[in-house]
């Protein structure tokens, strides 16, 4: 799936995830919709704590439109948000 060498990558932005999930969690929740090349869970450096957001990518396309059609989410029984994240410049 590259377009001109430049590979796509399938990527979420996850947001309000509750603070005892960690990226192996997030990877178990998201892989039902598709393989996962990677699932992250942002945490504070100083602290260690999570920063309740993070990324998922996904190997294909049909992973990521599976994940967002409904971009509300229950983990742990917190409402997480999944939007597309903008490509890093």
């Amino acid at each position: 799936m590259a377009t001109n060498g430049v590979r796509q990558l399938y990527r979420l932005y996850v947001s309000n995830i509750p603070w005892t999930v960690g990226s192996k969690e997030l990877r178990t929740y998201f892989s039902k919709f598709g393989h996962l090349q990677q699932a992250t869970v942002v945490f504070d450096r100083k602290t260690g704590l999570s920063k309740n957001y993070g990324f998922i990518t996904f190997s294909n396309r049909e992973g990521l439109e599976s994940a967002t059609k409904n971009n509300l989410h229950k983990l742990e029984g917190n409402t997480i948000r999944v939007q597309p994240s903008n490509p890093e410049n």
